[in-house]
């Protein structure tokens, strides 16, 4: 049977092919967008102190528009954010992503330990795109950090299925996943 957390979110679920499939109980902060397409450590961080900022005002108020409980599912080839009623009960929304559109997450933002965040590419109805900057605040900072975790899963499993299938293919480097190179200031 699974955990149930506060904000109704039931926890490892098993799917109908027998997986389990991790659930995160979440605060939805929202998306800015951003601009670049070259996305290093800290590119996310003012998106998300004003995502953050937006969430303290509204509370301030008392304005529940702004953010929203969710439950966030990390699955090989897509992320699903459940948006659940006032009462945390009921999913009146979901937003999918595919993991293949994501092309930068992170839970290490000073603004709060607890706070997830992910860049995915939207291709508008003009075949345009736009980068957006999605948040959600987790209930603890070792949320966040398995959150980050299971996209890294998730990268690697969408990826390594789209090598097999030829939909991508296998470049000149070794590395299947290259290590964000760091220099003498980044501490």
């Amino acid at each position: 049977m699974a955990r149930i957390r506060p904000c109704g979110c039931r926890l490892n679920r098993t799917s109908g092919r027998g997986k389990q499939i991790a659930r995160h109980c979440v605060t939805y902060l929202g998306k800015v967008s951003i601009s670049g397409t070259h996305f290093l450590s800290g590119c996310t961080e003012s998106a998300v102190v004003g995502l953050w900022d937006a969430k303290r005002t509204s509370v301030a108020h008392d304005d529940s528009i702004t953010s929203s409980n969710g439950i966030l599912e990390i699955r090989p080839f897509q992320v699903r954010l459940h948006h659940l009623d006032g009462m945390g009960e009921a999913t009146v929304a979901m937003d999918t992503f595919q993991v293949a559109r994501i092309a930068y997450c992170t839970a290490d933002h000073d603004v709060s330990p607890n706070v997830f965040a992910w860049i995915y590419r939207q291709i508008n109805d003009d075949l345009t795109f736009q980068m957006d900057c999605h948040a959600v605040e987790c209930e603890s900072k070792l949320e966040a950090k398995k959150l980050a975790h299971s996209m890294m899963e998730a990268f690697k499993k969408t990826f390594h299925s789209m090598r097999s299938d030829g939909s991508i293919h296998k470049s000149g480097s070794s590395d299947e996943f290259p290590e964000e190179t760091s220099t003498p200031d980044d501490g």
